[in-house]
């Protein structure tokens, strides 16, 4: 997740990687089946959800580089608009996103990185697309087959080719998330030990930067 070594538009790619994490995590599921995943089941669990936590499993491949990487790490997300994703192995990255705002913090390079969520290719503003449907569809091609559902953002703009979303049969019915982007880059995050709608203080979604950190906005 460093900048030194790879591509500087795999840091961009990176962006849109944690803002569809949390579109799949939040968005409310428009009425399409998924097979072997009762839709009821679906919308009960969206419909109450206030808190996320878990951990994840991050298998990116950089075709410029030729190269797999794999990273571990914890996610906090709170409704309506705050996320915290924060790498245990792999990287020393966290990342923080807010309903205006995304945080790219690299700690092991004294840095953040700050971006508007305007700036996504998207029709309206990422939490709007979030929590009404009407504005999803304006924004998502959306399909369903045999427990996967594919995303494929309407956008120009928009560095994610297709997102696709493997359901399950677990409480949180969201197992993995897979992403391919414009450059050939593909990744696959897994959800693991998500637990649902335990206490959350604000604090843990609050990005407080170190004595030196160079802010960078973009």
């Amino acid at each position: 997740m460093r900048v030194e070594g790879i591509p500087r538009r795999c840091l961009h790619t990176v962006r849109y990687i944690i803002f569809f994490v949390a579109v799949s995590l939040i968005l409310p599921f428009p009425a399409i089946s998924a097979d072997g995943v009762p839709l009821t089941k679906l919308r009960a669990v969206y419909k109450n959800l206030r808190t996320l936590e878990g951990s994840f499993r991050q298998v990116t491949y950089i075709k410029d580089l030729e190269k797999e990487e794999i990273f571990e790490g914890i996610f906090y997300l709170k409704i309506p608009d705050m996320m915290r994703w924060k790498y245990t192995k792999g990287s020393t990255d966290e990342v923080y996103l807010t309903g205006k705002e995304m945080i790219i913090a690299q700690p092991s390079e004294s840095q953040a990185f700050i971006s508007a969520m305007g700036g996504y290719g998207l029709s309206s503003s990422p939490l709007k697309i979030l929590l009404d449907l009407d504005e999803l569809e304006n924004n998502f091609d959306l399909k369903s087959r045999e427990g996967h559902i594919f995303m494929t953002p309407k956008g120009e703009k928009t560095v994610v080719e297709s997102v696709e979303l493997v359901l399950s049969e677990n409480e949180f019915p969201l197992e993995k998330i897979r992403f391919l982007d414009r450059y050939g880059n593909k990744t696959e995050i897994i959800l693991m030990d998500v637990k649902i709608n335990r206490v959350l203080e604000d604090s843990i979604f609050l990005f407080a930067p170190p004595a030196g950190t160079v802010i960078i906005r973009q």
